[in-house]
C-alpha cells in the first residue's frame, strides 16, 4: 500500500492522508498509525491534490556508519552511531533544495523508515517489523561542513531548511531485505550499495533507540548512506542528486543557491 499526505485544492488549507492507487486517490478517514485503516470508497484524481511530503515527524533519528566499507565504520562498534535532523528540513521530491550561505553540501541517499506505533525498551530485536514500522520510503540526507568546527553536535549542518527530501509516499509492503541503493551527482554514479551491508538493520535500530528514547508515531528514522565510489563532490547552483533505491520510485531534487 502507498500512504501519500496531500492537500485537496478545492478546500482551504487542511491535508489529508490517502491511498494511492494508481493516479487515483483515496481519502483516509483515520489515522495511517491505527491498525486498521478505513478509507473513503470515492476516490479524487492526483490531478486535483498537491502532493505533500508523506511524512511531518515529531523528530527525525539518523543512523551515521552503517554501510560495512563505508568511512568511519569500526568492526568493534557495538552500538550505532546516531545524531538527529530538524523536521523543518522536510520537503517533497519536486521541491528545490537551498543551499545556505557559501558553505559546502553534499547528498547522502539513505533508505528512510516511519515508525507506526509507540516504542520504549523494547528489550529485544526479534520482532514483526510490521507491527512497528508503518513502511519504508528514499530519504536525502542533505549535510554542510561543520560551521567553523564549532557546531559539533550537527545541529546546523544537518537540519538547514530543505535538507530533508523524502519520497511522494509510504510503502507499507516494502520488504528492505538485499536491495540495492544509489546516489547518483548530475547523472553520475556517486554511492552504491545494497542494506545486505547494514550493520544495525531496521529491527537492530529500533532495538537500540528505544533503550535511550521513547518512538512515537510518525518518527522518520534514517539508516544511513552507502559508501562513496569516488571523491565527495560539493552540489553547486542547478546541480541534480538522485536517491534510488530497488523496488522504490526516484527521489530527485534539484539545489540552489
Amino acid at each position: 500500500m502507498k500512504i501519500i499526505r496531500f492537500a485537496d485544492k478545492n478546500i482551504l488549507n487542511p491535508t489529508f492522508y490517502g491511498r494511492l492507487d494508481d493516479k487515483k486517490i483515496f481519502k483516509l478517514l483515520n489515522s495511517p498509525y491505527d491498525e486498521l485503516l478505513k478509507f473513503d470508497e470515492d476516490s479524487l484524481d492526483l490531478n486535483d491534490v498537491k502532493i505533500l511530503p508523506p511524512v511531518s515527524p515529531p523528530k527525525i533519528i539518523c543512523i551515521a556508519t552503517n554501510y560495512l566499507g563505508s568511512t568511519g565504520v569500526d568492526s568493534k562498534m557495538e552500538e550505532p552511531v546516531i545524531f538527529l535532523k530538524g523536521s523543518n528540513a522536510i520537503i517533497s521530491g519536486n521541491e528545490v533544495v537551498h543551499l545556505p550561505f557559501k558553505l559546502n553540501c553534499w547528498g547522502e541517499s539513505e533508505l528512510g523508515f516511519v515508525i507506526k506505533r509507540t516504542i520504549k525498551d523494547i528489550g529485544s530485536e526479534e520482532f514483526d517489523s510490521s507491527t512497528y514500522i508503518l513502511g519504508f520510503l528514499p530519504c536525502n540526507d542533505v549535510s554542510c561542513s561543520n560551521i567553523s568546527e564549532r557546531d559539533h553536535h550537527l545541529a546546523r549542518s544537518k537540519s538547514a531548511d530543505s535538507f530533508c527530501p523524502v519520497g511522494d509516499f509510504i510503502d507499507t509492503t516494502y520488504d528492505p531485505t538485499n536491495k540495492s541503493i544509489r546516489a547518483y551527482h548530475n547523472d553520475k554514479l556517486l554511492r552504491n550499495g545494497n542494506t545486505s551491508e547494514f550493520i544495525w538493520n531496521p529491527n537492530k535500530i529500533i532495538f537500540e533507540l528505544s533503550k535511550w528514547m521513547t518512538l512515537c508515531p510518525g518518527d522518520l528514522i534514517l539508516t544511513g548512506a552507502p559508501k562513496r565510489i569516488r571523491d565527495r563532490q560539493f552540489l553547486d547552483d542547478g546541480d541534480e542528486y538522485t536517491v534510488e533505491i530497488e523496488g522504490l520510485p526516484i527521489l530527485k531534487n534539484t539545489f540552489t543557491k
